[in-house]
């Protein structure tokens, strides 16, 4: 598999940093609560391998997935993975309820993390366009709502984009609730080369 120069991984990193700031003000904004976001964390990984790390047994699981298709200049994907008591208590705040009042996800708790999914992604690509000056849309957002895993929803949404992919990966924490949401940005292999330009062309002017 190959492998990214330093200066490539710095150049999604900083593309992560400033997309994971307007993301974490937009879900700030959602929920009325403070949120924190991990620094990105830049990895080339296989689609098994992404699989893999949504599937890891325990508390940390990915019970539900919201995907969304991106096409433009480059084509990918952006995924968010929520554990189990993550996705309850979003929904809760989302509902404007107290944590713990829901104990499972419904249609109306799928219509507010969905809508959730697309503020985030909209979020987060929107600086990203414009810190690029590339063009990037998102598609219709896709969900799976499975208490066994969400890796097959995984491979049927991505599969038909690459078989590997340039992972930028974020996580948003609410400290009052312990509630995390994993942002994942997938680029095809052959974004590389014009996130790269793009952001030579900022740095020179």
């Amino acid at each position: 598999m190959a492998e990214m120069d330093e200066m490539a991984r710095g150049a999604f990193q900083e593309a992560g940093n400033i997309g994971m700031g307007h993301l974490a003000t937009s879900l700030s904004k959602m929920v009325n609560r403070d949120v924190k976001i991990d620094i990105p964390v830049v990895e080339m990984l296989t689609l098994d391998e992404i699989i893999e790390k949504s599937n890891e047994e325990g508390k940390n699981k990915s019970v539900v997935g919201i995907h969304l298709h991106i096409t433009g200049d480059v084509s990918g994907g952006t995924l968010i993975l929520l554990p189990k008591f993550s996705a309850l208590s979003f929904s809760d705040l989302l509902m404007k309820k107290s944590i713990g009042t829901t104990n499972k996800i419904e249609e109306q708790q799928v219509k507010k993390l969905r809508e959730m999914g697309v503020n985030l992604c909209s979020a987060y690509m929107r600086v990203v366009n414009e810190f690029l000056g590339i063009h990037l849309n998102i598609g219709d957002p896709s969900m799976e709502v499975n208490m066994e895993g969400v890796g097959d929803f995984i491979k049927q949404e991505i599969g038909q984009v690459a078989d590997q992919f340039i992972v930028v990966k974020g996580e948003c924490l609410i400290p009052s609730t312990n509630s995390r949401n994993e942002f994942n940005m997938l680029f095809e292999p052959g974004a590389t080369d014009i996130i790269m330009a793009a952001i030579m062309k900022k740095m020179m002017g």
